[in-house]
């Protein structure tokens, strides 16, 4: 037998050993965290991290979550605790969530926690323990009640009706205590003042933090057809997908990806196939009214229209097949607006909008897109409107 084919039988007994031993350890792993009393789920659906937007949540792409436990803790209350991972954050150990009896204000209590998560607010910090939530009040009102209870280095986050701890051991009596612990500060919690108050309920599917009318999908590829993509090769996908309604103005944002056969021949004859793998992140909005076609610094073709604003025709040009309508469009205060904002090129043609030179639309970056199309839109003319039989105005009119 060749020595090349001797290797390669090694390598496949090695391998089959190495996969039984992590077969046996996981299986003792999995008997420790039953013999709890808790339900165990290998391949939970992301949908049991529906309705929680406060980080680590609600931030990042790429969402998955893994080994989910079901159980309660001893004085009864309900947790779920599952390994969670983002673009934006990943730990080895459980998240851990328990209900509140109504959404809460967001905030959150870490002692000796380092894990990269943002505050929630301007921290404040007593002894070992680091509090932080929009209101500085309320901050106090958290580190009050959850101090006295957090022993661990962890974080615990009030996320509208639910309670979080992040970074829970793997191991089954470290997570146990860790839920003990959890138990404890949701009973001071609900026994302070901060159990008094209210919040907004929380979204009905994965979001992001600070922008729950957004909905996130990591997977979807029907959205394809909602984008112009790029056509031709094969297994195209949809992923990281962002919708909003966007107050009249909505958007789709996702990254496309998709695969290329090239087939070579070399100079013996010889062929060979290549798979390539390609990528492009799209995010594009929509009108939700009539509205003729315009761009501004957007591509090279079709007529352009000039301004009394030599400066303004310097920086833009601007172009329509509807001059009257770019004249009224593009007045004084509107050309103002593009040159205050260093408006980025844009163009509205059928219904799509298009802003910019791509990039990787990150929730930032769709922020600022969509402030400045409400801030075009809001300042267009009421008899614009009026004459393109969308009144009353479909975008709320900007004064400034």
């Amino acid at each position: 037998m060749p020595d090349f084919m001797i290797i390669i039988f090694v390598l496949i007994g090695l391998a089959a050993v190495g996969f039984g031993i992590w077969g046996v350890l996981r299986h003792q792993y999995v008997q420790s965290l039953r013999a709890k009393g808790w339900e165990f789920i290998t391949s939970p659906s992301i949908a049991i991290s529906y309705g929680l937007n406060v980080p680590p949540f609600g931030q990042g792409f790429e969402r998955r979550v893994d080994d989910q436990l079901l159980g309660k803790a001893k004085d009864g209350t309900p947790f779920t605790a599952f390994k969670y991972a983002s673009t934006q954050w990943r730990s080895s150990g459980y998240a851990v969530a328990m209900p509140l009896p109504r959404s809460l204000p967001p905030g959150t209590v870490s002692r000796a926690y380092d894990g990269g998560l943002p505050a929630l607010g301007e921290p404040l910090t007593i002894g070992e323990f680091t509090a932080s939530a929009p209101d500085q009040g309320y901050a106090r009102v958290l580190l009050d009640a959850v101090g006295p209870h957090l022993q661990g280095p962890y974080r615990v986050t009030v996320d509208h009706n639910n309670l979080t701890l992040v970074d829970a051991p793997r191991e089954a009596d470290g997570l146990e205590r860790a839920i003990e612990q959890l138990a404890a500060i949701r009973a001071a919690l609900l026994a302070s003042t901060a159990a008094q108050l209210t919040w907004a309920e929380p979204p009905a599917q994965l979001s992001f933090y600070e922008r729950p009318e957004w909905v996130y999908l990591p997977q979807a590829d029907s959205y394809l057809g909602a984008v112009n993509h790029t056509g031709g090769g094969f297994d195209h996908e949809a992923h990281d997908v962002i919708l909003a309604d966007n107050a009249g103005l909505p958007f789709v944002r996702l990254r496309h990806t998709w695969k290329t056969r090239h087939t070579r021949t070399d100079s013996e004859g010889r062929s060979s196939t290549e798979i390539r793998n390609h990528e492009e992140i799209l995010c594009e909005f929509r009108t939700t009214f009539p509205f003729h076609g315009i761009s501004v610094n957007w591509g090279l073709f079709g007529r352009s229209q000039k301004f009394e604003w030599e400066d303004f025709n310097r920086r833009f040009t601007v172009r329509t097949d509807h001059p009257k309508f770019g004249s009224d469009v593009i007045h004084q205060r509107q050309m103002e607006y593009l040159m205050q904002t260093n408006a980025p090129k844009f163009q509205i043609a059928d219904g799509v909008i298009r802003v910019g030179d791509g990039g990787d639309w990150l929730p930032a970056d769709i922020d600022w897109a969509s402030k400045f199309l409400h801030g075009f839109f809001g300042r267009v003319p009421d008899f614009v409107w009026q004459q393109l039989g969308a009144w009353p105005r479909p975008i709320a009119e900007l004064e400034a």
